[in-house]
């Protein structure tokens, strides 16, 4: 989700100057930085939602204090009761069909409960790969929930038999791709049908996809408009000239990797060749030694 925070998400801050957010799967705490940044200078809030917190997010929220966000190590369906209901939500965590609809789901009571309008939620990950389908970062937590049957193998774009070559093969992921209750946006799409309240929703397609979902009790005429000119010829250049510069620093990655591996192997060749002539100069000098002492016993 940082790469959307400078074009996207923090000009939608700036324009709707939430007072309490919510942020639910931190990871690294890239983007919780410029969260945590924006609730100083706007004498904001963040409640911060991580069930496993990374020392890297831990230091990030070291650089702030309690004035600014208060920290959960808490899975989102177990804290989202216990906080008050946010203005604005980032949910980034858990990519699957039934925590999505059921954080969706929560926020909505919570807001109910307090007399507000359900929160605006920018959601990660509504775009390929997970869609259309789930992943499970300990599929024991959904034990009774609505799970699809998985394996620890990766995926490949339309392909929707998991592959041993496709991306994220070190996570759970769904057998297969599409079908009923299957996917982050799959689970959105599902709370917008049943929620009762009319949404905007509209989906920036790359960077795994950003879902802005917004309620119409929250919608103005200057968000819409600024919605609105996230899909504009100009700024859908400029997402492709950001996809170029992403890709193109992935391929520089991808050539120093190979790189670095081309030398280890021909280090490794060279260093074989060394080992195989000392393996022959051992063996001409133990035969010259075996024929030497049959000789002297002659």
């Amino acid at each position: 989700m940082n790469r959307f925070w400078p074009r996207y998400i923090s000009p939608l801050f700036e324009l709707v100057q939430p007072k309490r957010i919510m942020e639910i799967g931190a990871e690294f705490g890239w983007n919780t930085r410029h969260v945590l940044a924006y609730c100083r200078a706007h004498g904001a809030h963040a409640d911060i939602i991580d069930p496993a917190p990374l020392p890297a997010l831990m230091h990030e929220l070291a650089q702030f204090g309690p004035a600014e966000y208060r920290f959960l190590p808490l899975k989102s369906i177990a804290a989202i009761p216990q906080l008050e209901a946010p203005d604005l939500v980032l949910l980034d965590g858990d990519h699957n069909w039934a925590t999505v609809f059921h954080e969706l789901n929560l926020l909505q009571a919570r807001a109910e409960k307090a007399g507000q309008a359900p929160p605006i939620v920018l959601s990660h990950d509504v775009a390929w790969p997970y869609a259309r389908r789930d992943m499970y970062y300990n599929p024991d937590d959904l034990d009774g929930w609505q799970k699809h049957a998985y394996s620890y193998k990766g995926m490949l774009p339309g392909q929707s038999e998991l592959d041993e070559q496709g991306v994220n093969g070190w996570l759970a992921n769904a057998m297969h791709e599409g079908g009923p209750r299957n996917g982050v946006l799959t689970a959105i799409e599902d709370y917008i049908a049943s929620a009762g309240i009319e949404f905007t929703f509209r989906k920036l397609p790359f960077f795994n996809g950003l879902g802005i979902l917004v309620p119409a009790a929250r919608m103005t005429p200057a968000l819409q408009a600024l919605i609105d000119s996230f899909f504009t010829a100009q700024s859908l250049l400029q997402a492709c000239e950001a996809l170029e510069a992403d890709g193109m620093q992935l391929r520089g990655m991808l050539g120093r990797t190979e790189t670095c591996l081309t030398k280890r192997t021909e280090a490794l060749q060279r260093a074989r060749e060394i080992i195989e002539a000392q393996r022959q100069e051992i063996a001409r000098l133990q035969h010259g030694n075996a024929t030497g002492a049959l000789a002297g016993r002659a």
